[in-house]
């Protein structure tokens, strides 16, 4: 449906009146002439479709910037927004970060170059402190086929050192790296500024009158559908700034419908809640999908491995639904693993959609433990096998109080160990133990043969996911050991 849109793009405002379903990929190449951000794998894998958004942060309304995948990026949500290309970031010549890269020799065929740049160039606008590490994960969502990644990350290492000691203010690191060459001064200048959007004062959200789509971070909707067909109105759910919160109230965490993964891992709510859960972000795709990607999406999605869905069932979230029904606006409240009814079906019904997800804050009466387990053929940025989360609670003696038991993979739908969790409450945690447990688990699970891996595979996985678990939570005695004596 065409909408009034009002962005800035590079150094100049616009204001059109275009189909919002637009992928900003296209519109770029197509109508903008802006070549320099290149389409690759056109799924979000490869980044050089990398462009720079400016938007206001939901939690302080502070205007933040990052790098966006313009392949999963509908032309609507640009409303109120800055948008910088590769030809924004070089429109005074070679930048700082260009000089790294042919410096080390980091670019050969060069398709990947632009989207290169403009990740490291993302990283050292908002990357807080500079570390190598940090830059290196900083361009885990870029490809390149030629140069082997050494170059790469060796241009990466040299603007750390150089960049190391930039200012965290993002009004002031603007202005230095303006001064440094980074980023053209004509363009710095206005990048604390974003312009008005068309739609101020509309609904943006999900009940939108006449809405035919309710989108989020379009990782997965673009992939499908990566040349849309004309739509009724889109809602995006990333423009209702209580949708993307995180807030903790009388002992429960709510999880807005458009929290996304990195949202989610850096929370210093949810780290509180459940320490060193922060560890396990690495295991969820690459950061520009990490900052697009949303929980409730990926709930919605009803992908039986999806791994945030793994991690909330094992919090035992709940899934507060938007309702219209009968005309008549209100909300219902369900289980998170009463959601999912078969094979990529939940149980939203006509007028309906996921406002928020609720979790729980662990007592602090005994010793809690979190961990998240996943296998895939790749080590990273790969759709997992099989996958596992469990959160358990055990008292002085190393009794287990509480468990929540999680597993991807094994079955149509995302599911709850209830039988194992059942097993285990109560119980000391020894290998007999955790061996009639890994059994149990075993059972419960129908899992399929597919390219992915056989029946037999996954269910031997879930069983050493069921011993890891228990590994994690009696740190203090050598289980491992004792499993394989």
């Amino acid at each position: 449906m065409e909408r009034e849109l009002r962005f800035r793009l590079n150094n100049r405002l616009v204001e059109i009146r275009d189909r919002e379903e637009i992928v900003v990929l296209d519109w770029l190449r197509r109508e903008q002439g802006l070549t320099g951000t290149k389409e690759g794998c056109r799924e979000g894998d490869c980044g050089a479709c990398m462009v720079l958004m400016g938007e206001h942060d939901p939690q302080s309304g502070a205007v933040t910037w990052k790098g966006a995948l313009s392949c999963l990026l509908a032309l609507g949500e640009l409303d109120g927004r800055h948008i910088v290309t590769i030809e924004g970031i070089g429109k005074q010549g070679l930048t700082p970060v260009m000089e790294a890269m042919l410096d080390e020799g980091a670019s050969q065929c060069g398709f990947c170059t632009p989207g290169f740049v403009v990740s490291l160039t993302a990283y050292l606008l908002c990357g807080g402190k500079l570390t190598v590490d940090g830059a290196t994960r900083a361009i885990e969502g870029n490809l390149c086929r030629c140069t082997g990644y050494g170059s790469i990350q060796r241009a990466a290492a040299h603007l750390v050192e150089r960049f190391g000691s930039l200012p965290e203010s993002m009004g002031e690191r603007i202005a230095e790296l303006s001064r440094s060459g980074v980023i053209p001064g004509e363009i710095a200048s206005s990048m604390m500024d974003l312009p008005a959007p068309a739609s101020s004062g509309q609904a943006a959200a999900p009940e939108r009158q006449g809405a035919v789509l309710t989108l989020g971070g379009g990782t997965d909707y673009f992939v499908r559908n990566p040349d849309p067909a004309p739509l009724g109105e889109v809602a995006f759910v990333d423009r209702e700034p209580g949708l993307r919160r995180i807030t903790e109230a009388n002992g429960i965490i709510t999880l807005g419908a458009s929290v996304s993964v990195q949202d989610f891992f850096e929370s210093t709510i949810v780290r509180s809640a459940f320490p060193g859960i922060e560890q396990y972000e690495g295991d969820f795709a690459s950061l520009p999908i990490r900052t697009r990607a949303t929980l409730a999406g990926n709930i919605t999605n009803a992908s039986p491995i999806g791994d945030m869905t793994s991690v909330l069932l094992a919090l035992r979230a709940t899934v507060r639904i938007r309702t219209s029904a009968g005309g008549r606006a209100g909300s219902r409240m369900l289980p998170l693993d009463q959601y999912f009814l078969s094979y990529r079906t939940t149980s939203l019904e006509a007028g309906e959609s996921v406002e928020a997800l609720l979790v729980k804050v662990p007592s602090g009466q005994a010793r809690t433990s979190f961990n998240f387990e996943k296998v895939s053929k790749r080590k990273h940025l790969d759709i997992a096998s099989a996958n596992s989360a469990c959160l358990a609670s055990a008292d002085a003696n190393g009794v287990i109080s509480e468990i929540a038991l999680s597993a991807g993979g094994v079955g149509p739908v995302p599911m709850r160990l209830r039988k194992t969790e059942g097993y285990l409450l109560g119980k000391s945690i020894d290998a007999e133990t955790a061996r009639k447990a890994a059994s149990l688990a075993a059972a419960e699970c129908t899992p399929i043969d597919d390219v992915r891996g056989r029946a037999s595979y996954r269910r031997t996985l879930l069983s050493r996911f069921i011993w890891a678990h228990l590994i994690r939570l009696a740190p203090e005695r050598d289980l491992a050991k004792e499993l394989l004596a």
